[in-house]
């Protein structure tokens, strides 16, 4: 589970780098766009007779609106992607509520072992209830060991809650 949390944060930064590099290079287009149209203004407005400003204006118009329609075109692939990233964010959240609901719902009420010790889950670590780290976080949701190992929460430094072998192989004194 922390391999493929990993890869999904290598693959999101790359998402990232790749959603900036397209905004970028759509801007460029877009700027280079607009010079390019000025340039062959500016070349036929340097001419009096209009046969010899036709081909600076149809050249630099046509590379102009090109570079301005391909610019727009990755500033638009660029907004997908971010949007993209979002919703999958959004999913990865709403995946990783469920997971925790059903396993609680799926734990019975008279269950020992892994099932039944709760704990608090935070964003990377999961604490017992009276964690000091907790201080002023009132809303984490409670879930088992088991379900902490699988999402692939570590256990907190300060609090030291049970590990999963821990629970799964009682002591036996």
């Amino acid at each position: 589970m922390k391999r493929m949390r990993a890869v999904w944060q290598s693959f999101r930064t790359d998402v990232d780098r790749r959603v900036r590099t397209g905004r970028m290079l759509g801007l460029l287009f877009v700027a280079g766009g607009f010079i390019a149209i000025a340039k062959g203004w500016d070349g036929a407005s340097n001419l009096v007779r209009v046969d010899s400003q036709l081909p600076y204006l149809l050249s630099g118009g046509f590379m102009g609106v090109g570079l301005i329609a391909t610019g727009c075109t990755l500033l638009v692939l660029a907004s997908m992607r971010s949007e993209r990233q979002a919703q999958s964010k959004q999913f990865e959240d709403m995946a990783t509520l469920l997971s925790r609901t059903l396993g609680r719902m799926s734990a019975p009420a008279g269950a020992t072992g892994p099932e039944a010790v709760q704990v608090l889950a935070g964003p990377e670590t999961y604490h017992l209830p009276g964690c000091r780290v907790l201080e002023g976080k009132p809303d984490l949701p409670a879930i088992t060991v088991s379900q902490a190992a699988s999402e692939g929460l570590a256990p907190c430094r300060s609090c030291e809650p049970p590990r999963l072998a821990e629970v799964t192989e009682p002591n036996s004194n």
